[in-house]
């Protein structure tokens, strides 16, 4: 289907020719009965007017003088165009009358009658083919004579009568089809207009423009889904290429000053006058490049998390155990600080519906965090509690904390408190957990410690557990 114009105008087309053929149909065989019953009975009505005049005895009848004034017929001449003026009717010479005595003598007749008889002497309807035409007969016998009298018409005045109703119904019909084809290419075109303007206004928009459409009027009900789906694509593609900018943005940010750096370390490496000052040299490079790669797995992470929190893989996990594993996976950093890492909870069987890599990467940047940020010789704890039919994860430290006014800065991309610089971190860590929180409908809180450190609280729905004490 190239064209919807074309195939709904082919379509209601044909559609009222099928429809006018049929009704064209059913009105010609309804028309042709109603004639051909209207003149039978003028045929009938004809022989008992003549029938009522003749019905005497046959001394009292004057066939003579009646066969004269039917000659009379002859005499009539009609000007060109005309079928009838004030001494009689053209249609005169399409009518026949024929009166037979019992024996079977013709009597009378009119002039346009044959000589021989029309129909037999009997009583009814017949038809009977004479030259090109047909002659309709009715055939009556008089009572008080015998005689028989036959009324007849050319098929001719029937078929004209019809023909003429029939041209005026076809030519009704052409028009009525010729007026609603217009009537109905003019509202197809009206009512499709709204996906020409739609298909203007896209075709007018720039490459960079992505923003949902606007029509200038309110648009069709047929339209809407349309257009709110094409909207909708239109937001999600612009999310992604808000997403690619972003990341493309991030990574030349925090890569080029680990990138001069690396560079001028190895520059100082290779210049060193000794191999103790190349060997420092190419340790400071190496730590360089094991941040860039940090960096690089981080933004990955943050650019590849899905937008839409419907359209993850999600799976029952048990929360203690999950936990556990990632705790257990994050030990070996715990141990070179000669840190204590425990993990305490009110419930057992706690299990939350979510996706098993996210909430991996979600608490193991928060332990990760937590290590990075406390001294050597203190204790991390990780607590799990069970509140309103949702988890809280707290996650405390021992750290040097941050100002009540920065705190709400920690969610910012590559922000970094100035006292913790020293860690060599992306910045990145909370924000992928603010992310991850969001496709799970969860929610983030940071505080600071009375005694020192931050607390960091996960709240998280469950989908089931079992109570037991601790």
């Amino acid at each position: 289907m190239k064209s919807i114009r074309q195939y709904l105008l082919v379509g209601f087309f044909s559609t009222l020719l099928l429809a006018s053929f049929v009704s064209f149909l059913i009105s010609y065989l309804s028309t042709t009965e109603e004639i051909n019953e209207l003149h039978d009975a003028q045929l009938v009505e004809n022989a008992r007017f003549i029938g009522g005049f003749l019905n005497q005895k046959i001394n009292k009848i004057n066939l003579q003088h009646i066969s004269e004034a039917l000659l009379q017929v002859n005499n009539n001449r009609f000007q060109s165009g005309t079928e009838y003026n004030a001494d009689g009717h053209a249609y005169e010479r399409k009518l026949a009358i024929q009166v037979w005595d019992k024996h079977g003598k013709l009597l009378l007749n009119t002039p346009s009658a044959p000589n021989y008889a029309l129909s037999p002497l009997t009583k009814g309807f017949f038809q009977q083919k004479t030259g090109k035409h047909i002659w309709f007969i009715y055939t009556h016998q008089i009572p008080a004579n015998q005689y028989w009298l036959m009324v007849a018409e050319r098929s001719d005045i029937r078929e004209e009568m019809l023909n003429n109703i029939l041209l005026s119904m076809l030519s009704g019909t052409i028009i009525a089809v010729i007026l609603m084809v217009i009537l109905i290419s003019s509202f197809i075109k009206k009512g499709l207009s709204p996906l020409t303007k739609l298909s203007r206004a896209m075709q007018e928009r720039d490459l960079d423009y992505l923003q949902p459409v606007k029509l200038n009027e309110q648009p069709p009900n047929e339209l809407k889904p349309v257009l709110d789906a094409l909207n909708h694509l239109l937001t999600r593609l612009d999310e992604g290429l808000e997403r690619e900018r972003r990341f493309l943005a991030d990574a030349a940010h925090e890569l080029r000053t680990p990138l001069t750096v690396l560079k001028l370390q190895l520059q100082v490496a290779q210049n060193a006058p000794d191999i103790q000052k190349m060997q420092q040299g190419i340790d400071k490079a190496l730590i360089g490049v094991n941040r860039s790669a940090h960096t690089v797995e981080q933004l990955l992470t943050l650019a590849r998390l899905e937008p839409n929190k419907y359209a993850l893989e999600r799976e029952q996990i048990e929360l203690v155990g999950f936990t556990q594993e990632v705790i257990a996976g994050l030990f070996p950093l715990a141990s070179e600080k000669e840190q204590s890492l425990a993990l305490n909870q009110s419930h057992q069987n706690i299990v939350l519906e979510g996706n098993r890599l996210l909430l991996t990467i979600l608490l193991r940047n928060l332990i990760e965090n937590a290590i990075k940020y406390s001294p050597q010789h203190t204790d991390i704890n990780v607590m799990l509690m069970l509140l309103n039919q949702q988890v809280q994860i707290h996650i405390a430290d021992t750290g040097c904390g941050v100002p009540e006014a920065d705190i709400p800065r920690l969610m910012q991309r590559f922000y970094r408190h100035q006292d913790t610089a020293d860690s060599r971190g992306t910045g990145l860590g909370l924000s992928i957990v603010q992310k991850i929180l969001e496709l799970h409908d969860g929610q983030i809180s940071i505080k600071n410690r009375a005694q020192g450190g931050l607390i960091v609280e996960i709240t998280l729905p469950v989908t089931s557990f079992n109570k037991q004490d601790t």
